[in-house]
């Protein structure tokens, strides 16, 4: 009987031990648990702060650049608006020079003189570049004119242009438009002189179409 008592002890005793590190091992595994779980929400904290931080510098950049381009985009805008204005207006110098580069060209006596495919352009820098038509613009009386001074090339030789062009009542037109051979003979072709029909009655003395030096 003694015997089975203590038999009876050693197990319970060992069940006992068996019971407490089964719950020790649950107890350490859910604290491993616990403390993964904790890593891993740091983790994704840490994650989704980088992807913010990431994603307000991006914002940022983009609004810089978009800003730049539409800056760009806005003087772009204004540089060509400035352009075409002036080429499309009625009265520019860009138009006044076509019209008289036109009206050289058709001309016989400066077809004679400079030959065929005559062309237009302006002032030659020192390096030999041909540089935009110059002009000089001025008001009388209310009236917008521009006078103007190009050069001319054909196939045997060169010459200058100088004309004067002014607002009219129903437009504009030359007050005079001649041509200057610039070789000999040095001949003076005179296109246009309206200085004392059209333009006579502004109460200006009459000029004669002598080459104009600047």
């Amino acid at each position: 009987m003694l015997l089975v008592s203590r038999e009876l002890c050693r197990k319970c005793v060992a069940l006992r031990l068996h019971v407490g590190h089964t719950w020790n091992v649950r107890t350490l595994s859910l604290s491993q648990h616990v403390a993964r779980n904790k890593s891993v929400s740091k983790e994704v904290r840490s994650q989704q702060d980088g992807g913010f931080t990431h994603k307000a510098r991006e914002a940022t950049r983009t609004t810089s650049y978009t800003a730049v381009i539409l800056v760009g985009i806005g003087v772009t805008g204004l540089m060509i608006y400035t352009v075409c204005k002036e080429l499309l207006s009625s009265f520019s110098p860009q138009t006044v020079y076509g019209a008289a580069l036109e009206k050289c060209s058709a001309h016989p006596r400066v077809v004679d003189f400079l030959g065929d495919s005559i062309k237009g352009y302006g002032e030659e820098s020192r390096r030999g570049r041909r540089q935009h038509v110059s002009h000089m613009g001025y008001e009388v009386e209310g009236c917008k004119g521009y006078r103007i001074k190009f050069h001319l090339k054909g196939q045997r030789r060169t010459a200058t242009v100088n004309l004067d062009a002014r607002q009219t009542a129903h437009g504009w037109d030359f007050r005079y438009l001649y041509v200057q051979l610039d070789s000999y003979p040095y001949e003076v072709i005179v296109i246009e002189d309206n200085r004392e029909t059209i333009f006579g009655s502004s109460g200006e003395a009459p000029d004669s179409p002598v080459p104009l030096h600047s």
